[in-house]
């Protein structure tokens, strides 16, 4: 039988999934539970195992559905609801992960491209000059160019809803007291590396894509904005070549730009 999960094409067949179980153990069972050479498995764990694929990857109501589909009775157990507990362990605050039971599962695939909409510069005043930005919601990406061609570069990305707005924003940060300390910070961190030479290229996103399907999303939302943002940042982070301006409160605050090489093109996918 074949189906696509993932975006990918995948072959299974009842003997397929018999021969990828042997040699493991079911888990505990807490919700649905299928039947394989007189065994209960929890679906998503039989599945999973036999499509070779991670538990986030498919849901359980698609483990049940291709299950089924091969001839694999399906079984609902009862809920499992935990005994309330006694009175000499009612205030314990102890955790015990073997209480927890699956739930559902989330499973959230972004894409979008980034556009290179020109570079920042210094007008006679020593501020921040931007190139023209569209008066619409998406991301947008600082790409420090070092003055010696060493290293991975420095990087800042962020999301607004009208970028342009945005841009004006960074530009007028040092005088409007009024605007957030990120606006000041990066205003700060702009001028610096302008005026000793660097270079500054600024890209923006403004169609981002959910699912493997490619399902356009609202960029009006701040949650899908916050979304892209988080994966493009966490994609730079991990990278391990580029200084990220971007503040992480679990792990401190972000260090200063340094002389390091051009960014790399960061794309979703």
């Amino acid at each position: 039988m074949e189906f696509i999960i993932s975006g990918e094409k995948r072959d299974l067949s009842a003997a397929d999934v018999s021969a990828r179980l042997r040699g493991h153990d079911p888990d505990r069972v807490f919700e649905y539970s299928v039947e394989i050479d007189g065994r209960d498995w929890p679906v998503k764990q039989a599945f999973g195992i036999a499509a070779g694929l991670r538990l986030s990857a498919f849901t359980s109501q698609t483990a049940r559905r291709q299950l089924r589909k091969l001839g694999f009775p399906m079984t609902a157990e009862p809920s499992l609801v935990p005994a309330p507990p006694s009175r000499s362990t009612r205030n314990s605050r102890v955790f015990d992960q073997s209480r927890l039971h699956e739930m559902d599962t989330v499973s959230a695939t972004t894409s979008f491209t980034w556009l290179l909409a020109g570079e920042i510069t210094l007008d006679n005043n020593g501020w921040p000059a931007f190139p023209p930005l569209p008066h619409a919601p998406g991301l947008y990406r600082f790409s420090f160019r070092p003055l010696e061609q060493a290293g991975g570069g420095t990087v800042y990305v962020g999301e607004s809803v009208n970028l342009a707005r945005r841009g004006s924003n960074y530009r007028n940060a040092k005088t409007d007291r009024s605007r957030q300390r990120t606006s000041r910070r990066i205003h700060k961190e702009l001028v610096r590396h302008l005026a000793i030479g660097g270079g500054v290229d600024l890209s923006i996103a403004t169609d981002v894509v959910l699912g493997v399907d490619g399902e356009p999303v609202d960029l009006r939302w701040k949650s899908a904005r916050r979304l892209a943002e988080n994966a493009a940042v966490l994609l730079a982070q991990l990278d391990g070549e580029k200084e990220v301006l971007n503040i992480d409160a679990d792990l401190g605050s972000a260090e200063s730009i340094g002389d390091k090489g051009p960014a790399n093109e960061i794309t979703l996918g």
